[in-house]
């Protein structure tokens, strides 16, 4: 992720260093690896370029890690700032290697949840979109699997177009790691996220934000699921579910219990 997406993801959250954020939480632990829960408004590490670190110093999870609990953690994969969930990081070099090695084969499971606006016609398929590089600006491969949830539609005219407007619950996972990738590939067919500010639709922003008291990106790092770097085994690992996502299940009347397709 560039400085300039990174920059963009504070103003995301409100552009403020100074905006008193919930902690993160260490999920596990052991010798070789650490599992985070990363709440939105913080980076995973500080932007290289210095002018977009002042004050972010205590909004940085490596940071975090070091000042509050003495760890050295190396992340093997980023969330975006705006984006809450499940992180992991390696706790020495060789460990790291391995796990980052498995994120660049692509041999890990990220499961993520999202609200995004309307109905796919397709309720469970596939996005196989390419999408620019950040750094380039080359076109790369890129795909990402989803699955309707749950719809709603309320009798509320936002769009010019519609006299309602629709919301889906979405399941999604990338199988490739590109910048933004899944905020991107919805925005691509038209069923951008809800609180997105830089891909998404500012009047549904809005409606969630001020209507229905559902603030920031509606993108959520649920699951993730790898090769233990150890032991050899395959461990999943879920993110614990916050105030933001009851609401959000609630809306939708959702329970993952019940959903017929989990």
């Amino acid at each position: 992720m560039s400085d300039a997406g990174e920059a963009l993801d504070a103003v995301e959250v409100g552009g403020v260093a100074e905006e008193i954020l919930p902690d993160p939480q260490i999920i596990y632990k052991d010798e070789s690896i650490l599992i985070l829960f990363k709440p939105s408004g913080w980076f995973v590490h500080p932007p290289e370029n210095p002018r977009f670190r002042r004050g972010l110093k205590r909004r940085t999870c490596v940071q975090w890690l070091s000042d509050v609990h003495g760890i050295k953690g190396f992340p093997a994969h980023r969330l975006d700032c705006a984006t809450e969930g499940i992180l992991v990081f390696g706790l020495n070099k060789p460990d790291t290697a391995h796990l980052n090695l498995q994120f660049k084969n692509h041999e890990t499971q990220k499961t993520y949840l999202a609200v995004i606006r309307g109905w796919i016609k397709e309720p469970d398929g596939k996005i196989e979109l390419p999408l620019e590089l950040d750094s380039t600006g080359e076109l790369v491969a890129c795909k990402t699997r989803y699955r309707t949830l749950e719809k709603i539609e309320h009798n509320v005219k936002i769009s010019k177009k519609f006299d309602t407007s629709r919301y889906s619950l979405i399941e999604c996972s990338p199988k490739t790691g590109r910048w933004h990738q899944i905020r991107r590939h919805m925005n691509r067919i038209s069923h951008p996220i809800v609180g997105d500010r830089e891909h998404g639709d500012s009047h549904h922003n809005r409606y969630f934000r001020d209507t229905l008291q559902i603030n920031g990106l509606c993108l959520w790092a649920k699951e993730l699921s790898f090769t233990h770097p150890a032991t050899g085994e395959r461990v999943t690992f879920k993110s614990p579910q916050t105030e933001k996502w009851e609401s959000i299940y609630r809306l939708f009347a959702y329970s993952a219990d019940s959903f017929s397709g989990q």
